[in-house]
């Protein structure tokens, strides 16, 4: 589970969610935007909120990339995103209980995206955790 807002560890990264105002300077989540920092993406705290989690792909995953209508297996998004097969098992997703939010690197869900009638959004860092405290 996502501590939200807060700082979670899991599975190697480091994960922080922050709220963030609609109108602050948008970082692009069509791709993520990747930096020192790590991946970043916003979405709609209004559609995710609940308890968000982080796993791997299973089986059967689906998802609705944004800027599509329908949903598609993740198995062949990740093919047409062309991610690397050696590292499809371990892309993190965060889950809502809509279902996938974001495949991290990668894209987030339609559903989820940033409307302008938001009153907030939530930010999610993913950084390498390279095991010092410091």
């Amino acid at each position: 589970k996502l501590t939200v807002p807060g700082e979670t560890q899991a599975s190697g990264w480091r994960i922080t969610a922050t709220f963030v105002e609609p109108d602050s300077p948008i970082v692009s989540d069509h791709p993520p935007a990747h930096g020192p920092e790590g991946l970043r993406a916003r979405m709609s705290y209004e559609s995710v909120a609940g308890t968000l989690s982080v796993r791997t792909r299973r089986p059967g995953d689906r998802f609705q990339p944004l800027g599509m209508t329908g949903h598609k297996k993740l198995q062949d998004f990740m093919v047409d995103a062309k991610v690397p097969r050696r590292w499809r098992d371990r892309v993190p997703l965060v889950l809502s209980p809509m279902g996938i939010v974001w495949v991290v690197g990668w894209r987030t869900a339609q559903w989820a995206r940033g409307r302008e009638d938001d009153s907030q959004l939530l930010e999610l860092a993913f950084v390498k955790d390279d095991g010092s405290d410091s």
